[in-house]
């Protein structure tokens, strides 16, 4: 019975984990292209630099697999991420980060952000396949939703009625929490 406890225990953590990730996600990514006009930049290197994220995720999901497999485990692969993230949307929020600070944030989350990639994988490895598996899926998918609703709606709240760094403060203080 106590290992039963455990393990749910551990899942409820892992939903709080996914909700907290991408909460801070929401408050940050939407009010970026702001971040870059702010500095001037173009339409078109703001897409480069949307490209350079994209890549930067497909190295980073690669090498942070196996890595994951061999070395740091599921649990280490999110607390990687959380601190990658965190310290990319610091920078985010940072007043004096210019093109290249900004540039190097997205490439920093792009290779460390892998939050439901380890969280579906560690869902898998607590859980046996069927109704429990597909039960704490949903849980995280919704947990995902949610918090993309509520962190953009907050983002854009704290953008408008106060400094526009704070939504990333909040967000470094929610991967603190997180970690």
């Amino acid at each position: 019975m106590l290992a039963l406890a455990s393990k749910e225990w551990r899942l409820r953590l892992l939903v709080l984990a996914v909700l907290l990730d991408l909460l801070a996600v929401s408050l940050v990514v939407p009010l970026l292209p702001v971040r870059f006009r702010e500095l001037g930049v173009s339409a078109k290197a703001l897409g480069a630099v949307s490209s350079v994220y994209s890549l930067s995720q497909i190295v980073g999901g690669l090498a942070l697999g196996a890595l994951s497999d061999r070395a740091l485990g599921r649990r280490g692969l999110l607390l990687l991420n959380f601190v990658g993230a965190g310290t990319a949307y610091a920078i985010v929020g940072w007043p004096g980060a210019g093109f290249a600070a900004l540039v190097g944030s997205r490439v920093v989350v792009g290779l460390c952000k892998q939050t439901m990639t380890a969280s579906t994988a560690l869902v898998a490895e607590l859980t046996e396949p069927g109704a429990e598996r597909a039960l704490w899926v949903g849980r995280i998918s919704s947990a995902a939703q949610v918090s993309w609703i509520a962190g953009q709606s907050f983002g854009s709240f704290l953008n408008t009625y106060s400094d526009p760094r704070y939504p990333s403060a909040v967000a470094v203080a929610l991967y603190v929490v997180d970690f």
